[in-house]
């Protein structure tokens, strides 16, 4: 008489050996999200962060840290210091004179502008000024290096799409080997770059809507993203301003996207940037993504309102989190002043392959597609 206990163990320890693993068994971790591991809804706070990076500047020097930056860990990544499963970052400080040394990376970057006058970035040879709200981009490819020549350090967010490059199992790692070379002279390796563009060349260029100049190659370095890697702060304010008179979007408030001026995409593949405005007394409705956006509050104060009850409170340069797959809302507590948070989401990568959903949840408890 055939034992069918004794044979499922047999066909258990068969299919192990041999690397298979039995679907009907392993079906409910496969299925169900409560297994898989995800992200939560986290905030961290400026008045938390700013004592630690503060204390780090004096203690630890830039050669050793070569970058000096606290990164934001989700707890319920750990321990992987990632914010989500996609996106990476940290909140860095320069003290005056500091520089870092030229490298490039898999990961397209960014930098927002928390703090300060007389940083920047260097990027395929154009050296990037910045100030508070401006938005610094190193596309992935990109030879890049950062310093303050300020008097006064310079603090700014750093994010990137390392964990999506990472889970991609991407061969090629973090280069360090700058060389430059003059016609006719052999190359020779260097820590920093030369400064070849005019000042403002991104701005110069790209930087009247509407409008492409077509005498000239987009194309800079290795990258795969928009040749304009610098997006100032008073530009996306003006651009805020003027979309007032439309109504906003139920969920979104008014918000823009930085954009690729030569073909109208994001300023990256993998990740959307942009700022959304708020307006004093504006209730957004309920909303839930696939994909997964990171904050930073530029101007007011506020919280996000979770559908389990919790909520998240924030003020001005806090950052916080919304992972794929969360009904949120965020809500401008102050009655007298605009809200603006600047975002960061994975959309792009959601869209390219087919996984984005969006939703909007009414004011009777209908869900409807967005």
């Amino acid at each position: 008489m055939l034992n069918v206990e004794h044979e499922r163990e047999n066909l258990t320890s068969s299919s192990r050996q041999l690397g298979l693993a039995e679907y009907w068994v392993e079906r409910e971790i496969i299925e169900d999200p409560a297994h898989r591991t995800t992200a939560v809804p986290f905030v961290w706070h400026w008045k938390d962060m700013q004592p630690l990076l503060a204390k780090a500047s004096d203690i630890v020097p830039m050669e050793e840290a070569y970058r000096r930056a606290l990164l934001f860990s989700n707890p319920a990544l750990a321990p992987k210091a990632w914010m989500t499963t996609t996106i990476y970052g940290g909140c860095s400080w320069y003290n005056p004179g500091e520089s870092a040394e030229v490298h490039r990376h898999p990961p397209s970057a960014s930098r927002f502008v928390l703090h300060g006058d007389g940083g920047w970035t260097a990027v395929e040879g154009e050296k990037c000024m910045m100030s508070r709200g401006d938005l610094i981009l190193t596309p992935n490819g990109t030879w890049h290096n950062h310093g303050n020549d300020g008097k006064e350090p310079v603090i700014w967010v750093d994010i990137l799409d390392l964990p999506l490059a990472e889970n991609l199992n991407n061969r090629w790692v973090m280069e360090y080997d700058y060389f430059e070379a003059k016609p006719g002279e052999t190359a020779l390796q260097k820590k920093t770059q030369t400064i070849s563009k005019a000042d403002d060349y991104s701005v110069k260029l790209y930087a009247i809507g509407g409008i492409k100049p077509t005498f000239i190659d987009h194309q800079r370095g290795e990258s795969a993203g928009s040749p304009m890697f610098v997006y100032r702060w008073a530009d996306t304010v003006k651009a805020l301003n003027t979309l007032r008179e439309f109504e906003a979007d139920p969920c979104d408030g008014i918000s823009v996207e930085y954009i690729d001026p030569t073909t109208g995409a994001s300023v990256v593949p993998t990740m959307s940037f942009g700022v959304h405005l708020f307006e004093a007394g504006f209730q957004p409705d309920f909303q839930r993504k696939s994909s997964s956006t990171v904050y930073c509050v530029i101007q007011g104060r506020g919280r996000t309102e979770l559908d389990d009850g919790k909520t998240l409170e924030w003020e001005e340069n806090d950052v916080f989190v919304v992972p794929s797959g969360t009904w949120y809302r965020h809500v401008n507590t102050d009655p007298g002043n605009d809200l603006m948070l600047y975002a960061v989401s994975d959309e792009p990568t959601l869209k390219k392959l087919g996984f984005l959903r969006r939703y909007r949840r009414l004011a009777d408890g209908a869900i409807v597609a967005r």
